[in-house]
């Protein structure tokens, strides 16, 4: 398959480039400075930049003159932060989505940063990411010198295994970027507030400056034809030029009645004819995936996150539930899922939020793998705000629009979104 990345490593600093962390530090030091009837200068922060825990701390000891040892401020700092980092750091904006795609493309993981063990373990664990990670490297690790050297980067790759001259060093800080060119490495930057003022010198030394991981995800989209569409196909599938076109058994049927090449035509063929003349990817009828899900998994192992089913309601009951698992199954891999039929569109949302244009039809919301909370949705009739949904009561069912946009998002759990595209019913009621 294509290479999708300039690397077979990634070495990733935490605070400010994986972690949304900065403001620990700006408390830290607020709570510091306090306790000593003071107020940290503004250039305090900036000046520690790029150093270990160690080389911090005697600089705070020797430029206000403190009493107490390095150590001992070590220690009230790392109390202050500690529950911080446990409790409450969230990742940047994509970056579980960028870790995802790079796994999946075969791309080695680890941890390059001036925080200890005991800080970042129990932030990464709660996250849920420390398994992707093939190596944890601290500064504590090379003598508690800081970054600007690159030793601490050497050293997370020889763990790996990998040549450092085939590593990229993801920093937010001059320094860090300065350590990673030393030594061989790509460097990119994901911008910080709180390190602003040296964007301009690291962006003329790093490969690439990016606000936030969406920004280098691959962006290409699978689309996964199924056999079944119960509305218009040319409204159920937005046609993009690059999209990879996957067909699931049968539904190799549907795109050509949109006039579609599929890329490739997936399943085990037991109630249809492989077609002629199409990229086949035969499967054993007896197999735990479903045709679906044998397409997702190809498309996941190019590295692609962005997937449209078209089609997948309707007709046999156990296909549509099969469906909206699938829907719920690609958002717990990490990657944005939506299913449209040319009636109805849906998403699964997996920690994750969705901005859907107002329709005439109703919006309802469902728990999809158990207990969903910290739900907020605006822009409908009835809101909610950091609300809580379980799969045995349809709470979030038949909501209307009242914005232009309704605004849907979720913390815990998968949420299964469904749209009207109209108001009226797919088909005929009768009694």
């Amino acid at each position: 398959m294509q290479k999708l990345f300039p690397f077979d490593a990634a070495l990733f600093d935490l605070d400010g480039t994986l972690l949304d962390s900065m403001y620990v530090w700006s408390r830290v030091d607020e709570i510091y400075f306090e306790k000593r009837g003071m107020v940290a200068p503004p250039d305090y922060g900036p000046a520690l930049a790029g150093l270990s825990y160690r080389e911090s701390a005697e600089y705070t000891k020797a430029r206000f003159g403190f009493p107490e040892p390095w150590e001992d401020i070590v220690d009230e700092w790392t109390r202050l932060a500690r529950d911080e980092y446990a409790l409450h750091v969230e990742l940047k904006p994509g970056a579980r989505e960028y870790l995802t795609a790079l796994e999946r493309a075969g791309v080695r993981l680890a941890v390059a940063t001036a925080l200890p063990e005991y800080l970042y373990r129990p932030c990464l664990e709660r996250l849920g990411i420390l398994d992707m990670f093939g190596a944890l490297c601290s500064t504590d690790d090379t003598g508690g010198r800081g970054k600007a050297n690159g030793e601490v980067f050497l050293l997370a790759a020889q763990r790996l295994g990998v040549a450092p001259e085939r590593c990229a060093v993801f920093e937010d800080v001059l320094e860090g970027i300065r350590g990673a060119k030393r030594v061989g490495m790509l460097a990119y930057c994901v911008r910080d507030a709180a390190n602003a003022h040296s964007h301009p010198e690291i962006e003329a030394l790093a490969d690439g400056m990016l606000d936030t991981y969406w920004d280098i995800l691959p962006h290409r989209r699978c689309a996964i034809f199924t056999a079944r569409c119960e509305g218009d196909p040319s409204r159920a599938y937005d046609r993009r030029e690059d999209d990879l076109i996957l067909c699931a058994d049968a539904g190799y049927k549907l795109a050509r009645r949109l006039g579609l090449k599929p890329d490739a035509v997936i399943g085990d063929f037991d109630s249809s004819e492989a077609p002629a003349g199409e990229r086949v990817l035969r499967h054993p009828v007896i197999k735990d995936d479903t045709d679906a899900i044998l397409c997702a998994r190809y498309a996941l192992e190019m590295g692609i996150h962005d997937f449209l089913i078209v089609g997948g309601l309707g007709g046999r009951l156990d296909h549509t539930l099969a469906n909206l698992q699938t829907l719920g199954w690609l958002a717990a891999q990490g990657a944005r899922a939506e299913l449209c039929d040319g009636n109805v569109r849906a998403w699964a949302l997996h920690g994750d939020s969705v901005r859907i244009p107002r329709t005439p039809g109703k919006l309802s919301l469902f728990a999809l793998d158990g207990p969903c909370e910290g739900i907020c949705s605006r822009g409908v009739k009835y809101p909610l705000t950091d609300a809580a949904l379980t799969p045995l009561f349809p709470l979030g069912m038949g909501n209307d629009f009242t914005e232009a946009t309704a605004e849907i998002s979720v913390k815990r759990g998968t949420l299964l979104v469904l749209v009207e595209l109209s108001g009226e019913p797919p088909h005929p009621q009768t009694n």
